[in-house]
């Protein structure tokens, strides 16, 4: 198996070939890219038409490459936010805040050793999916019946609890009541906020702070960590053209519009 790195510029280096370095120590074979999201936005779909089974992704300011990555691959995407202004917040919420049907599992700024743990997990066997979530809690709950809906549609075994699973593809909801325990094993996590707290800068400042290691997802986006997850359980190709049928599906209801 083999990991494409794709940073937006050369002046990246310092990040990418930390990553490298990691990849390296887990034997992870990868071929490594540069290409621009707005200067040389042609170059992205030709890159990715070679066979990979992963996609590290990498930018700062406003660090749009990750998510067109994205939107040109079926394969698992983990984006990588470059520290630059604003202490790479910018970055941070560029790549993390996607659209419904299109994930991107960010790390947090600049941390590559996330990205080489995280790659290592992910390109491991997996069969299931685990949502760890309390669903007595009714914003609990409605993030995890997004990730349901996209698990039925795709056929995804998965079980609801308290706990991770090592053997799982772990969707773990969380609040910032306190900070996060780290896990070894492969996690994605979907940010909440309780109804008290409002949608505000002062959040998006405290998910900066949460995200120094696993793997995120838009605020509430249990849909999005969901598709991730039938990504990564998607290395032998059982939901390819599943897969490719719900980018489809997604391309024609946004065409719908201009109708």
């Amino acid at each position: 198996m083999k990991v494409l790195i794709i940073f937006g510029s050369e002046s990246d280096k310092e990040v990418y070939n930390k990553i490298i370095d990691g990849l390296k120590q887990n034997n992870i074979e990868y071929d490594l890219k540069v290409a621009s999201a707005h200067r040389t936005p042609e170059q992205i779909p030709i890159i990715l038409q070679d066979k990979y089974s992963l996609v590290i992704a990498g930018a700062g300011l406003a660090a749009a490459l990750p998510g067109v990555v994205a939107a040109h691959t079926i394969l698992p995407v983990i984006g990588v936010p470059v520290g630059a202004n604003y202490s790479g917040l910018d970055a941070l919420l560029s790549i993390m805040q996607m659209p419904p049907g299109v994930p991107v599992l960010t790390v947090g700024v600049n941390k590559t050793e996330v990205v080489s743990q995280a790659a290592a997990n992910i390109l491991k066997e997996y069969s299931n999916v685990r949502l760890v979530g309390d669903e007595k809690e009714p914003i609990t709950k409605k993030a995890i019946d997004k990730a349901k809906k996209i698990l039925d549609k795709f056929k995804v075994d998965y079980l609801v609890d308290l706990n991770p699973d090592a053997q799982a593809v772990n969707i773990v909801f969380s609040y910032f009541d306190e900070p996060l325990e780290k896990k070894d094993e492969l996690t994605i996590y979907v940010p909440l906020l309780p109804e008290k707290e409002k949608d505000n800068v002062l959040s998006a400042i405290d998910l900066f702070k949460h995200s120094a290691h696993g793997l995120w997802v838009g605020l509430g986006r249990g849909e999005n960590a969901a598709i991730s997850a039938v990504q990564i359980l998607n290395l032998n190709g059982k939901y390819d053209e599943d897969l490719k049928n719900y980018k489809e599906e997604m391309r024609k209801k946004v065409l719908e519009g201009n109708k």
